[in-house]
């Protein structure tokens, strides 16, 4: 059953509410942003700052929970610190949140960006290729580290390592 059809049987719209949230929460950590993206549809009037006082109040949501959980996937995936950026960014986290969850990471950005090109591309840049194809190919590569967000001197250096 979903969370819509269970809000139903509840006649308090706060406790609907409520348990909306904490359903979704179950499944995963969401940010306040997300929570409030995914319960506008079924609960347009409902009152989210109250929801959120209480989901934090008791520990059930938090966005530093979310970010620092998000990002440590995010580096499991190969993902770079613009790309990490971004998308918690879009997922209403705070700049400064951001900033102090890139920095506990503790993560060689450097050699990740060279670990996904060796992930990718097996073997490094044949230098017996014309000069045009190696440049080609170095610029594909470059494009490649850019999407996972990299920064330019991580994939410099990860182009210059191979």
């Amino acid at each position: 059953m979903s969370f819509s059809s269970k809000a139903a049987f509840t006649a308090d719209p706060a406790q609907a509410l409520f348990g909306a949230a904490l359903e979704l929460l179950t499944r995963r950590e969401h940010s306040r942003l997300e929570l409030r993206r995914k319960l506008v549809g079924k609960f347009p009037d409902a009152d989210f700052d109250a929801l959120f006082a209480r989901l934090q109040e008791l520990n059930y949501q938090s966005d530093q929970r979310f970010a620092e959980v998000f990002a440590r996937s995010r580096v499991q995936r190969g993902q770079g610190p613009l790309r990490i950026r971004l998308e918690l960014q879009q997922r209403g986290i705070s700049a400064e949140l951001l900033s102090q969850v890139l920095e506990q990471l503790e993560v060689d950005w450097f050699s990740l960006a060279h670990e996904q090109l060796q992930r990718k591309y097996r073997s490094s840049i044949d230098l017996a290729l014309p000069r045009e194809q190696q440049l080609k190919e170095r610029a594909r590569r470059q494009r490649y580290l850019s999407y996972r967000g990299f920064s330019s001197d991580a994939i410099s250096w990860a182009l210059d390592e191979e």
